[in-house]
């Protein structure tokens, strides 16, 4: 074999063995991160083997393969947020500190006790013949609303308290073992240490730090109290009646030991780990046929296949039900004050039915399609069903595993031929068998939406016994937009489809409403949102999504004491013959669910208008009748209004109203709904709102009649803004260039003024043009806005703008050509006037008419400005100790430097002051100092500016959302705008007069011959 081979195989054999030794480094690794026994410290074999003798006498003979039993055992073993409850014999097992909860606190929900457990080692160097010995930690808490913190990574006792939450952390080791008793169960019995909680010092924070380690030379300061026993027993077989993790933990010191406290009890369930049983002798037995009220379901359901109701059923999983009133409940109090079949605690009880503020959630979901060598028709699946107060947040309610009266557990077999799922239901811990197993679950999922009918999955819970039964418990899951985005976009599109049945009385409301003077003046000049191809699918659905808003909203008009803000949010359902949302990027399977969906939607083919379903949620107190509409109705894309029939679900409070034959399946639809948006054409200036009209058809003495209620929402964010600012950078480059240009023409024609009529030169003040020259010049030499700022909303982060053209770029250098010409003109007429007076002090004897002193002018001037700023200066403050004006506090310069370059415009708006102050101190002038293509001119301009800036929107950033923005921080309120604009006209109007009765005058004064040819040779030189 010749050299370079031999180098080649060399190379290669080298290059296994380097991946060899990786691949075995890693696989250590990940052995050893799996391992978490590791951090276990086994050291009371001996003493734990004494107190648990009793159970180890009784417990069979156990075998477990070492592989197996972490990965699949261990994991089994531990559960999360069980709950606990304690003997009342005054040894509680820790403190609890409610300083930050209000006194008035008591609803249920409000103070939980929870509890985990994990099993965080293993040690078979000390495994019996009928028992391993393990090591757990276990976390107790009571905490107002959160669940328990994650698996800990140390070996140390911990107890902490503060406000809201008190948590107690122990770690065990113990025997688990294995025993017949109980239709068979595993058992845990384990001796833990922990630090007594009422111990002085125990909960402070620098003690948590502290390590436990046995056999260490550097022990905690506290004594710790290791006379713990817990005793788990967890069910071998998962099945219906069997599921349920029990616990009890006390204390083996004596009662006089300042360490004991009473019984613990604890209860959990298996899951997700775990593998059901389905036990179908006991759920055939019991599991009625069909649906209750079968006569109320609004269609047949959705017929899956075995496997396909199974993806669709685990979909559900952690969903949360909103619970309404029953259908049998007459509103007189009989069979409507409970929540049956759960049992309310605390002494809690509902009223009116079943409590709005009650609702349910639905998890710990097992789903198996039944054997079937073709597609199965069957399937069996079970749930958890836990009743929860509005009050509780939904994840800390989602997290807990306790079984209580709170609680069901339910299993049943769905038939794909009868598109029925019903499930026999056991309230509480199951621990009777099926004897406790009296309720019935029954679950429909909906093919059709309507506008009385929006759930995509409704049910009852509703006694299996004839003695002792109880009114059906109705809940349902209604579908918002934003599921349909998110988890059940596939599923829509897949299965649910919508009919229209209220368009001909939307259209009756439109026809009543069309045809108006202000409509065909919108239909002729602006655009609203539109579609041109309705078929177009993607189109549609960001037309959808333009249409849909949510924003806060006043009253309009506003009443004399100002409410609070009401949210007002619209979510679009189906729009024209697209039901959801559509997003061309998912696979082509979801596409064919949306072809097809359109195809089989029921659209409107009456012009141009669209067919539109849609949600209307209003908060706060004011708007509780009202707080859920169902809306149908038609979209008219030419003058941008949607008029709407809406549905609600009619109160249950009065005999009279249950009874009413106008409702419809228990709704009240005698309520008209119009939207108006905002034109598109503008958008670029005015930024988007909608009014909302809402009123009820019914007369004034209906138990269910309203009063109307219209609202103007505030800005409504939309998806991408960037072209609507671009047209407004270049309109208002434009507009700064014809300003510039008019106030040139402007000051030329004083300029040809003054030379023509050379005696006036003298009584023009100074510091009119000086101003007009500071103003001109400032954003030369500083680089501040021009004219006007940008006006936009305030961002909590300075994202940037798209990047200029350079078509903006030429604007821009037009623009400051310009203000340097208006700036070397304003010099230019300071200078001639300057020049004037200085050679007018070369002539004597003078006097006040032949020559005007500028001082007093000036410090007049001055004065007025500076009592201005600081009044103004003072009200900001005020206004942003109250909130009325916000501030940028990202890279914020001085406020009084702001609030004086926004004040700068305001002396520039008052440019003829100096004039009317100079006209005011020189009496006997007897001329016209300014020409009316002046002052009128530039009074004009000023206007100009500030309508602009009055009627122009602060400019919302490209993708920003409502809760990123602050409102716009302005020195002037559109009030004090007006206000502005009002004194510009006065004081133009003041000069025009003052110079009218100056000149009227009948006399001249004789030096006036003088100062006109002292002029004459000024103007030569």
């Amino acid at each position: 074999m010749d050299i370079p081979h031999l180098a080649h195989h060399l190379f290669v054999l080298i290059f296994l063995i380097f991946l060899f030794n990786t691949a075995a480094t890693q696989s250590s690794n990940f052995e050893d991160s799996n391992e978490p026994f590791r951090i276990c410290k086994y050291e009371r074999f001996a003493e734990v083997q004494r107190e648990c003798s009793s159970f180890l006498s009784s417990t069979s003979k156990l075998k477990l393969e070492k592989e197996k039993v972490y990965y699949e055992t261990a994991t089994e073993l531990s559960f999360v947020n069980g709950d606990w409850v304690q003997e009342a014999s005054g040894a509680p097992l820790m403190p609890f500190d409610d300083s930050d909860m209000p006194k008035n606190f008591s609803s249920p929900g409000s103070l939980l006790k929870l509890v985990s457990f994990w099993l965080m080692g293993i040690d078979f160097s000390r495994q019996l013949e009928n028992a391993i010995y393990i090591c757990g930690y276990l976390s107790i808490a009571i905490t107002r609303d959160a669940t328990l913190s994650n698996r800990p990574e140390t070996w140390s006792p911990l107890f902490f308290k503060r406000p809201g939450t008190s948590e107690l952390r122990i770690p065990f080791e113990g025997f688990y073992m294995e025993s017949e008793e109980n239709e068979g169960e595993r058992l845990m019995c384990l001796l833990g240490t922990s630090i007594p909680p009422f111990s002085k010092g125990s909960s402070d924070p620098i003690n948590w730090s502290m390590p436990y380690r046995s056999g260490c030379s550097q022990q905690s300061s506290l004594s710790l109290d290791d006379r713990i026993m817990l005793v788990l027993r967890y069910p071998k077989r998962y099945t219906l009646t069997n599921r349920t993790i029990y616990g009890e933990m006390r204390s083996l010191n004596e009662n006089s030991n300042p360490n004991y406290f009473d019984r613990v009890y604890m209860s959990s369930q298996l899951g997700y780990n775990s593998k059901y049983l389905f036990g179908s002798e006991m759920v055939s037995s019991k599991a009625p046929d069909l649906f209750p009220d079968q006569h109320e379901l609004v269609d047949n359901g959705v017929k899956f296949k075995g496997l396909q109701f199974c993806k669709a059923f685990l979909k559900f999983e952690g969903e949360k039900f909103d619970i309404v009133e029953n259908s049998r409940c007459d509103g007189k109090g009989e069979n409507c004050n409970n929540l049956h079949p759960f049992v309310l605690g605390n002494g809690v009880k509902a009223v009116n039915g079943i409590p709005p503020k009650f609702r349910l959630m639905m998890n710990n979901l097992h789903c198996v399609p039944e054997d079937d060598l073709n597609e199965p028709e069957t399937a069996k699946a079970s749930a958890a069903f836990r009743a929860f107060s509005s009050p509780e947040n939904w994840l800390t309610a989602g997290g807990r595993t306790g079984l209580s009266g709170m609680t069901m557990s339910a299993e049943g077999t769905w038939n794909s031929s009868s598109g029925q799922f019903c499930m026999v239901g056991c309230v509480g811990l199951t621990n009777t068998g099926s004897d406790g197993c009296n309720s019935r679950v029954c679950l429909h999922f909906p093919a059709t939406f309507s506008i009385t009918q929006r759930s995509i999955i409704s049910g009852t819970i509703s006694s299996l016994q004839k003695r002792d039964s109880y009114s059906p418990l109705l809940f349902r899951k209604v579908l918002h937009r934003l599921d349909l985005w998110n988890s059940y976009y596939v599923y829509s599109n897949s299965y649910l489809s919508y009919k229209y049945s209220k368009i001909e009385a939307a259209s009756i409301l439109f026809k009543r409403n069309a045809f108006t003077l202000g409509t065909i003046m919108k239909k002729s000049f602006l655009k609203y949102p539109s579609v041109e191809d309705t078929n177009n699918i993607t189109r549609v659905s960001h037309l959808s999504d333009e249409l849909s808003f949510g924003a806060y909203a006043l009253p309009d008009p506003l009443p004399n004491s100002r409410p609070p803000k009401t949210y007002v949010w619209l979510e679009v359902l189906s729009l024209g013959s697209l039901f959801g949302r559509y997003w061309p990027d998912w696979s082509d399977s979801y596409q064919t669910a949306d072809i097809k969906l359109l195809n089989n939607s029921d659209s409107t083919k009456q012009n141009q208008f669209l067919n539109v379903s849609a949600y209307l949620t209003l908060t706060g107190e004011s708007y509780g009748h009202i707080s859920l509409l169902f809306l149908e109705g038609l979209y008219n894309p030419l003058d941008g209004k949607i008029f709407f029939v809406g549905c609600r679900d009619a109160p249950v409070f009065h005999e009279s109203i249950i009874n009413n034959p106008s409702l419809e399946n228990r709704m009240d639809c005698l309520i008209e709904v119009k939207v108006e948006y905002s034109s598109r054409t503008v958008r670029w200036l005015i930024n988007p709102t909608a009014k909302v009209s809402i009123s009820s058809q019914r007369n004034d003495e209906d138990p269910l009649y309203f009063r109307p209620i219209i609202l103007k929402t505030d800005l409504i964010p939309y998806r991408d803004n960037s072209k609507d600012i671009m047209i407004r950078r270049n309109f208002e480059a434009v507009l700064r260039i014809l300003v510039l240009s008019a106030s040139t023409a402007c000051m030329l024609s004083q300029l040809l003024y003054i030379q023509k009529k050379a005696n006036v030169i003298p009584f023009i003040s100074l510091t009119m043009f000086g101003v007009q020259a500071l103003c001109f010049g400032l954003p030369l030499f500083t680089g501040t806005a021009i004219l006007f700022k940008w006006k936009e909303f305030e961002g909590h982060m300075n994202h940037p703008y798209p990047r200029k053209t350079m078509w903006l770029q030429v604007l821009d250098c037009i623009v400051k050509s310009l203000l340097l010409v208006a700036f070397v003109l304003s010099i230019r007429l300071f200078q001639k006037i300057r020049k004037s007076r200085l050679r007018l002090l070369a002539k004597k004897p003078l006097n006040v008419n032949q020559n005007p002193r500028e001082l007093p002018v000036f410090l007049s001037s001055w004065t007025i400005h500076m009592v201005g700023f600081l009044t103004l200066l003072i009200i900001d403050n005020k206004k942003s100790e109250n909130g009325v004006r916000t501030r940028n506090y990202y890279y914020k310069p001085p406020e009084w430097v702001t609030d004086l370059g926004e004040y700068m415009g305001l002396v520039q708006d008052l440019f003829l002051l100096p004039q009317i102050i100079g006209n005011i101190i020189w009496k006997k002038t007897q001329v016209k100092p300014l020409t009316e293509a002046y002052y009128i001119g530039f009074t004009a301009l000023r206007l100009l500016i500030r309508a602009y800036d009055y009627v122009r929107d602060p400019v919302l950033r490209s993708y920003y959302h409502e809760k990123d923005i602050k409102p716009c921080s302005e020195l002037f309120s559109k009030s004090e705008e007006i206000v502005i604009m009002a004194i510009l006209v006065v004081l133009a109007i003041t000069v025009g007069l003052q110079q009218r009765w100056n000149f009227n005058r009948g006399t001249k004064v004789s030096t006036s011959v003088d100062l006109d040819s002292t002029s004459q040779e000024l103007l030569s030189s």
